[in-house]
This record gives structure tokens, sequence and C-alpha cells, in this order.
């Protein structure tokens, strides 16, 4: 929550460096676009790496076994997945300013997860509220009988490939 906004920041700074006059319409799309890539990426990694891959769910199912823990990626690896994984890749294909644009929103997808998880797992919400909806959908998918729900910020995947459960 420290490091990731100044990383945002500099994306940003360095993607408007690259155009003149400044098309923050260009620059905004390409950040909801990261972050909706983000919300696809966070249903494809939860559902395949951490509950399908031996060594990450082994790892994942401590989060499992104590959802209130402070239990998360460290800083190293999720910042090197994105650069090496998104910005790097990017950069060689659409530009500089369309990968740091991108990129900025992948890693704001990725602090809104990390703050609304923390949230769902450490806050009170008062019954019919949005963080409300969001604690019972992320219940089901720690104590339900089948697994489901693999989405936190959104269940947009999880509708789309038949993983969502209401019940």
């Amino acid at each position: 929550f420290v490091i990731y906004p100044f990383v945002i920041v500099v994306l940003f700074a360095a993607a408007l460096r690259q155009q003149s006059p400044p098309y923050w319409e260009e620059l905004a799309a390409g950040c909801a676009f990261g972050v909706a890539i983000w919300s696809l990426l966070e249903y494809l990694i939860h559902r395949f790496a951490l509950h399908g891959i031996a060594y990450f769910a082994a790892m994942h199912e401590m989060h499992h076994s104590d959802p209130r823990a402070l239990v998360g990626s460290p800083l190293w690896l999720s910042l090197g997945a994105i650069c090496c994984g998104a910005l790097l890749p990017l950069w060689l294909w659409i530009g500089v300013r369309d990968a740091c644009s991108v990129t900025a929103g992948l890693i704001l997808g990725y602090l809104y997860f990390g703050l609304l998880h923390h949230r769902i797992h450490h806050s009170h919400a008062r019954r019919g509220t949005y963080l409300w909806r969001l604690k019972r959908r992320h219940a089901l998918h720690h104590y339900g009988r089948t697994p489901c729900n693999f989405g936190v910020i959104t269940s947009v995947w999880d509708r789309m490939f038949g993983t969502f459960c209401s019940e």
C-alpha cells in the first residue's frame, strides 16, 4: 500500500512523457483496460494456480485455514511478475506509453483487490451494504460445499465460467 501507489505514479509520469499534448482519455482507457485484465487474471490465478497447482494450493491453504491471518505474496514476487509478465512484453508489443498505462491499471486492480480482500476478512459490514454482499459471496468461497466464487473484486468471471454460487 506504500510502494504500489508510487509505482503507479511513476508509470503514469512515464506515459505522460511519451506524448505531447497528454491525451488523458487514452491513458484512462489503458488504465481501465489494465484493471479489467487484472480482474480476469485474479480469477484465473485464484482458480487454477491457488486451487489447482499443488505447490501454490498448499500455500494458499494457509489463508483458507486462517482467513484473518496476514498472508500474502511477497512484494518482490508480485512486482516482479507484473514488470516481467506485463510491462516489458507490453512495452515491446504496444509501446512504452500504452504499456505504462495498462500496467498502472493492472497494479491499481491488484491494489484494489488487496484492499478489498483485507476489508472482507477484517472489518464488520452492515447487512445489505456492498461490503456485506462481498463478504457473503467470499464466505461461500471459503466455506461452501463446492469450489466457487474465485473472483474477489467482481463476480463477472465466476458467472461467465460457471463457478458462481449464491447459496
